[in-house]
């Protein structure tokens, strides 16, 4: 689920006159079953173009024993965690690795999207990073990783310290999100090469049924609040709760479109060094 807020100020004069518009998201329609599928086919295709490319798979035995001997340990499939869009949008994710990868291996290099949960996720993250980057200069292997954020939802924000009033709109739309979603590898020099999205991964679509879930109750309690506050000149906070309700089979091939131009995109940037 996401969060997304705007906020009015009104100027110099308007102390915070157009208040506060906030879009609550939830993702229903889905279970960990389909999470895990469509985890696994993005895997798949990111090892199939992996080879296309003319990279050579190694085995992963070695580079498991590797993060163990630095106390790194995965974490279980299905873990619910905070992620930090920006300064407005905060959400909670599902993580998955692919199923024969055995759990999550959260690394350091992605803890600045993503929370780890506790000291010993922390120390676990760390461990993995410094067991890659071990493993990369005893084998001259490079070690690679791809960490994907899928959004269910686009929001578009309206507001700022010199507007009137605020406003959230929210839309259904599968997108591998820019800027926290990237690929690293830890290379046998001791580098650590990063590609990062810095736009969107898209599709739009009939994936599933978006809703605004509200109840008529806080509805139209929102709506009196929002006169009040016009005809008195002061700022009002109004909240929205929307459901994106998805067709399993639909939105799992969205994101496997949308996963595999990410690999794509990710693997040209490594390749070719921009």
């Amino acid at each position: 689920d996401r969060t997304d807020r705007a906020r009015a100020g009104g100027g110099l004069l308007g102390g915070g006159f157009g208040g506060r518009s906030t879009a609550r998201s939830a993702l229903e329609g889905v279970s960990d079953i389909d999470f895990q599928q469509a985890t696994d086919a993005a895997y798949a295709d990111f090892l199939s173009q992996l080879g296309a490319a003319g990279y050579q798979i190694a085995d992963r035995a070695a580079l498991i024993e590797a993060f163990t001997k630095n106390r790194a340990r995965p974490l279980e499939n299905g873990l619910e965690r905070d992620v930090i869009l920006d300064r407005d949008s905060r959400a909670k994710a599902r993580v998955f690795a692919p199923a024969e990868v055995g759990g999550i291996w959260l690394a350091r290099e992605v803890l600045g999207q993503i929370s780890a949960p506790g000291f010993s996720g922390n120390q676990a993250a760390v461990g993995i990073s410094m067991g890659g980057t071990a493993h990369a200069r005893a084998t001259g292997q490079a070690v690679i990783n791809a960490f994907y954020i899928v959004d269910f939802a686009n929001a578009e924000t309206y507001g700022g310290w010199f507007r009137n009033s605020s406003a959230v709109s929210v839309k259904a739309g599968l997108a591998v999100m820019p800027d926290v979603s990237k690929l690293f590898a830890y290379a046998p020099n001791g580098r650590v090469a990063t590609v990062t999205l810095r736009e969107p991964v898209a599709v739009g679509g009939d994936f599933g049924e978006f809703a605004d879930a509200t109840t008529g109750g806080q509805r139209a309690a929102e709506m009196a609040a929002n006169v009040i506050g016009v005809l008195g000149g002061i700022g009002t906070n109004s909240t929205r709760r929307y459901a994106m309700t998805a067709d399993p089979v639909r939105w799992q091939a969205g994101v496997g479109e949308i996963t595999n131009r990410a690999n794509a995109r990710t693997l040209e940037a490594l390749r070719t060094g921009r």
